[in-house]
């Protein structure tokens, strides 16, 4: 198990730009939706993935929760997992602040506590099909560090969102280049269980990447579309044989793993 890293890859709950976008694909333009937020079927949805994971007969034992910065993204790995409602006096320990209601936009949601949880961790290269669509467009780091004040947005550089483009959309290649990347990076951290909250595109054309050697049932499953706050374990193994090391390829970061790992 020390030559291994598990995963669980969820995709974010219902947004506005998907009830938006399944009557009217053109939908997708809408300024309007510009970082687009969870709908109340939603927040369900996470809330739901929430208390599936709490009647798991074993814990998940998640390390680190690592978050796209886009809003429905960051408010699905607060809802699924996150800590309690936030108490009166409690504001350093609070996950995401409380959420006025906005119509059409925002929905009222309670302050989260960070009490108990792992530590969550935005990063860009698990953001959605980037340009054109307004509704994945990354607000100012500055906001969102308020909006979700126990979220680590170290690894963000630019205040605005220079990734995005308004003429320009992001390739299928690009994006399955991009999910390469991110997963070198994975690899590089310490943790050996993880959570990505991630985006249906982004986690189907990173997954087309793996798997080309399992049989095409596996494949299947792999590759399939993630629906809203779908949930998947992976288990992404060592490849480099038996050199009794971690190899530096598939595991750059294998010196801190050693550290933690099993021989059983």
């Amino acid at each position: 198990m020390r030559h291994c890293k598990v995963v669980y890859f969820v995709r974010h709950g219902e947004g506005f730009h998907n009830v938006a976008g399944k009557k009217d694909y053109s939908q997708y333009k809408r300024w309007d939706l510009e970082d687009a937020h969870l709908t109340d079927h939603g927040w369900e949805q996470a809330h739901a993935l929430q208390k599936h994971i709490a009647q798991l007969p074993d814990p998940l034992n998640i390390e680190a929760v690592i978050v796209s910065p886009l809003s429905r993204a960051l408010q699905t790995a607060v809802g699924a997992f996150g800590g309690g409602s936030c108490q009166h006096g409690d504001s350093d320990k609070t996950l995401m602040v409380a959420q006025d209601g906005i119509h059409e936009k925002q929905v009222q949601h309670d302050a989260v506590s960070s009490a108990g949880c792992p530590p969550f961790v935005a990063w860009e290269y698990c953001r959605e099909h980037l340009g054109l669509h307004p509704c994945d467009r990354r607000g100012k780091v500055s906001v969102l560090q308020k909006t979700y004040p126990a979220v680590d947005f170290s690894l963000i550089e630019t205040e605005e969102d220079e990734l995005w483009k308004p003429d320009s959309r992001e390739t299928h290649d690009q994006i399955r280049a991009r999910g390469a990347a991110f997963i070198k990076w994975l690899l590089a951290r310490p943790e050996r269980c993880l959570a990505v909250v991630s985006h249906s595109s982004f986690l189907f054309y990173l997954m087309q990447n793996f798997g080309h050697q399992a049989s095409t049932t596996v494949q299947g499953e792999l590759r399939r579309w993630y629906e809203n706050c779908e949930m998947r374990t992976v288990v992404i193994c060592d490849g480099g044989g038996e050199s009794g090391g971690l190899d530096p390829l598939w595991f750059p970061g294998g010196h801190n793993l050693k550290a933690h790992g099993s021989d059983t």
